[in-house]
């Protein structure tokens, strides 16, 4: 007979409560659909009691993401650009990489504020790199507001940063001074310790070999650097991060050593399982604190509280009162890949556990899936295979091989060397796997296909008896998602926010042609050894968005002149997708910027240097500069004509004037409504007469948001207002982009204004 405990509709307010913050937090009001149905299948119940308490939790739970969500918007402070206050700072939450620092920080008012800048001298990097313990720092430095994604299918890093809590950026950071300080309460006072023993711990793993060292930071205290992008490249082809972040296997390894340890100490079991929940939460701050290390030691205390007091509870609610409780920390954990595909597979477990390894493991994939597609956009074809052949060698032999080497490392060295060559082995298996062809790029599907991917998944494993038609259901619907990403009706012009640079993608109906000009990048400086830190691997946006879209291949790829921040990122698109043909301007292959940029990665690209009036095949574009050879300087630009939809285009890289008054001169009949203004609005560029001759109507600048070059100039912004040129930015805007048919239809969208109607990217 049940108790009150297990029937009350743990359930059922769950699931209710997990739709209500996705739409509260997440402002995607179609959810508010699976809510009302939700709410209906509630009522088929027919039980009062379950009926009320459901709908009475619901409400509660509605309140309490509403207060959230609205507590964290009231907390953020306006930008001010002279701010000075103290923060508390823990000593595993500070990063220093070169002369660039990074930590979180909390004020005296309990906001966390996410503080960066650049130190001046080298002892300024050495104090900083003491610190052992909580302290308080004294900063000086710029308030800035965290913005929503400058692009379509970006990281939300705005809704990161809300799930830690974070409701300011503090950037261009001086530190002026720092204490230690003593905890005002026992509990403040562990809450340190424990943040301290991680920083010695994370200090400790990085003296390990190279290998090991990253495997020992991820495995054993959710520490990832930017060496572990670079190490586990594989591993995330495979879609085998999953074993990387602290979960299940973590937390059963951990109580499996404690209970040996006590075992050899000769404590009970009863006793064991009070000190194993006394411990648990520790371990939740020293693995980092991630949502799907939360779920593990949730469920896993719950469990061990029922056996304790010899009222063990079902799979099922102990599931459900995870849920609730991890939702009333952390409202935004639903919103992320992690903590979606956390709960999910958990659930499933509840009911697949009993399957055989291949079996189980396919059944998760297939469900996981949808997820997957939605934020990554790709899938590799052996992920299955990938994920039953190496799980067990995971658990039964990295896992160990990780824990005796950081264990046995201070007393015997060496051994952590020869164990490196095991886990090499490992290693070199998944890079080899990964390398092996399977990779599709999928695109994304949209919110309400993905939702309606995952609930034919679930109906895949909960109908046995149908199994073979909803099979051919779910096999049709990915083939309608595939054909209607991968074929579009629109074309689009698409300039993309990269900060200080340019961006912009064009492709044709249906996909018959895609061409990217300029890939963005960062300009570099010269710095010290001192101030020269780890090489960071990043995505260009570009390439990121090229993906969301399904794209896997570029026609070509126009480069408009040498500087890093138009082709700094070409590398990086080069390795990342294939490209049939680069387009320079002629002379810019002998340049210095260009031979060390791009040069590298054109082993399956052809590199055609161009002048104006001449033709490329599959290039949807006439070139009208330059004239003659250069060296790929800004007056050497590479200058695009076209005309899509009902509007004619001139994209001109770093063009200055005499540049343009050139092409004018050459071409006086030329024509185009929308304009990409040259050299980011600087006044050296945008002549009056070019602007007035060519009869621009909207000019676009694609400039970074408080640059240091003052970019669009005044006067630049003046000159349009006189011309009458409506002038629309990246810094404002974010993406801008222009889509257009076959048939004349033609739209802008601009994401930043437009953000409210399609907020989960």
């Amino acid at each position: 007979m049940k108790t009150s405990f297990e029937a009350f509709p743990w359930f059922f307010i769950a699931i209710l409560s997990v739709l209500l913050d996705a739409v509260i937090t997440s402002h995607v009001w179609v959810l508010t659909l699976l809510v009302v149905y939700w709410m209906i299948r509630v009522c088929f119940l027919r039980d009062k009691t379950m009926i009320y308490w459901t709908f009475f939790a619901g409400f509660i739970f509605a309140m309490l993401f509403w207060w959230h969500s609205t507590t964290l918007n009231q907390q953020t402070m306006a930008s001010q650009p002279n701010w000075q206050g103290s923060l508390i700072v823990q000593p595993d939450e500070l990063k220093c990489q070169g002369d660039y620092f990074q930590f979180t920080g909390v004020d005296e008012k309990g906001h966390r504020l996410r503080v960066s800048g650049y130190l001046k001298a080298a002892h300024e990097k050495q104090q900083l790199e003491k610190i052992r313990r909580p302290v308080k720092i004294l900063v000086r430095g710029q308030i800035q507001t965290i913005d929503q994604p400058g692009n379509l299918n970006q990281f939300n890093y705005r809704t990161y940063c809300f799930s830690k809590g974070i409701t300011n950026l503090l950037s261009k950071t001086t530190v002026v001074s720092w204490q230690p300080i003593q905890a005002s309460n026992p509990i403040v006072g562990i809450f340190g310790l424990l943040h301290t023993w991680r920083n010695n711990m994370r200090l400790y793993c990085q003296q390990l070999p190279k290998l090991m060292q990253t495997y020992a930071l991820s495995l054993l205290i959710g520490f990832k650097d930017e060496a572990f992008d670079e190490d586990m490249e594989g591993v995330t082809t495979l879609g085998l991060l999953h074993l990387f972040s602290l979960s299940g296997l973590h937390v059963f390894y951990f109580c499996w050593l404690l209970r040996q340890l006590f075992l050899r100490l000769r404590v009970t079991k009863e006793t064991t399982s009070i000190l194993l929940i006394c411990f648990l939460p520790a371990f939740l701050i020293i693995g980092g604190g991630s949502g799907s290390l939360f779920r593990s030691i949730m469920m896993a205390e719950l469990g061990m509280l029922g056996t304790t007091l010899k009222r063990r509870h079902t799979q099922l609610n102990v599931w459900s009162i995870t849920m609730l409780v991890n939702l009333v920390f952390d409202p935004y954990v639903i919103l992320s890949m992690g903590g979606q595909l956390s709960y999910l597979l958990s659930f499933l477990l509840i009911f697949v556990g009993s399957y055989s390894s291949f079996r189980r493991a396919w059944v998760l994939n297939i469900v996981s899936l949808p997820i997957i597609l939605f934020h990554t956009y790709q899938w590799h074809l052996l992920t299955s295979f990938a994920n039953f052949l190496i799980i067990p060698i995971f658990s039964n032999f990295v896992m160990p091989l990780v824990i005796m080497s950081a264990a046995t490392f201070w007393l015997i060295p060496q051994l952590s060397s020869w164990f490196t060559v095991g886990l090499q082995l490992f290693h070199q298996l998944v890079t080899l796997l990964s390398k092996l062809p399977g990779q599709i790029i999928f695109g994304k599907p949209p919110l309400a296909f993905t939702a309606v991917l995952v609930i034919i998944s679930l109906a895949w494993i909960a109908f046995p008896r149908y199994k073979r038609r909803i099979s051919w259901l779910l096999l049709s619907c990915y083939l309608m998602g595939f054909i209607w990403i991968h074929f579009p009706l629109h074309g689009e012009v698409t300039f993309v926010d990269v900060g200080q640079g340019d961006s912009i993608l064009i492709r044709m109906p249906f996909n018959r042609s895609v061409t990217v000009i300029d890939t963005g990048g960062k300009v570099g400086f010269l710095k010290p050894a001192w101030a020269k830190g780890p090489e960071k691997k990043h995505t260009p946006p570009v390439l990121d968005y090229l993906h969301s879209l399904g794209i896997s291949k570029v026609n070509t790829l126009c480069l408009s002149h040498q500087d890093a921040d138009h082709i700094g990122d070409a590398g990086v698109l080069l390795a990342g997708i294939k490209v049939k043909q680069v387009v320079i301007p002629k002379g810019m292959e002998n340049s210095r910027g260009f031979q060390s940029k791009v040069k590298p990665f054109l082993q399956k690209s052809a590199l055609l240097p161009v002048l104006a009036d001449q033709k490329v095949a599959n290039l949807p574009f006439e070139i009208v500069h330059p004239f003659v050879e250069g060296k790929g300087e800004n007056h050497d630009s590479l200058t695009l004509w076209a005309k899509f939809g009902d509007d004619n285009f001139i994209f001109s890289g770093d063009l200055d004037q005499a540049g343009e008054r050139d092409i004018i001169a050459r071409y006086p009949q030329l024509q185009a409504s929308v304009v990409k203004l040259g050299h980011h609005g600087s006044k050296t560029a945008s002549a009056k007469d070019y602007l007035s001759q060519i009869r621009a109507k909207i000019g676009v600048i694609s400039a970074g948001k408080n640059n240091h070059y003052g970019h669009p100039n005044p006067e630049t912004l003046q000159t349009l207002k006189q011309l009458k040129i409506q002038s629309v930015s990246t810094i404002d805007e974010g993406m801008i982009s222009y889509r257009f048919t076959s048939h004349g239809f033609t739209n802008w969208r601009f994401v930043r204004r437009n953000y409210e109607k399609d907020t989960v990217h």
